[in-house]
């Protein structure tokens, strides 16, 4: 009785191309996590903000949104800032906190380069607006962008600006 089935050739042959195949697909896979960690880095800083703007509106106290380690890459943490100092004190409870991610640089850009407040009414303190800009760690691309007026709305973009805070 004659057996079907695949030589040792033919299987070694089929092994090559799925390898070839996945070389060529890895750099693409790459690229695609790398996006979809900007995107989710946006969206985390764009939703911080929002809960930082609602918590002060809600207590009637000032809320700030601070990088870690002066860095927005690092990481953040949203507080009550009950003494009105903007910076977290050892007796102010922290309202959220998330880490930063690989390969994703935030730049902040004049006063929103370390840390965002909001006051009771919702408005941001100082009366200065901001930007964020979400980038590739070690490129000057950048696809995201939260901007945050001065009445306190932030906005997340994806759009309509340039890339040059990432620069």
């Amino acid at each position: 009785m004659r057996q079907t089935g695949l030589t040792l050739i033919e299987l070694l042959a089929g092994l090559a191309l799925i390898g070839i195949v996945a070389a060529l697909a890895a750099p693409a896979f790459g690229a695609l996590i790398d996006s979809q960690r900007r995107q989710d880095t946006a969206q985390q800083l764009a939703s911080g903000l929002r809960l930082a703007r609602v918590e002060a509106i809600l207590r009637g106290q000032p809320v700030i949104m601070q990088a870690q380690e002066r860095a927005w890459s690092e990481g953040w943490q949203v507080f009550v800032d009950t003494n009105r100092n903007q910076f977290l004190d050892a007796d102010e409870a922290v309202l959220a906190e998330r880490s930063g991610h690989r390969n994703v640089k935030v730049v902040g850009n004049g006063r929103v380069s370390q840390r965002i407040g909001f006051d009771s009414s919702g408005r941001l303190l100082n009366n200065t607006n901001g930007t964020l800009a979400v980038c590739l760690k070690d490129a000057p691309a950048s696809h995201y962008q939260i901007a945050i007026a001065v009445t306190g709305r932030v906005t997340l973009r994806s759009s309509g600006y340039t890339t040059e805070p990432c620069a």
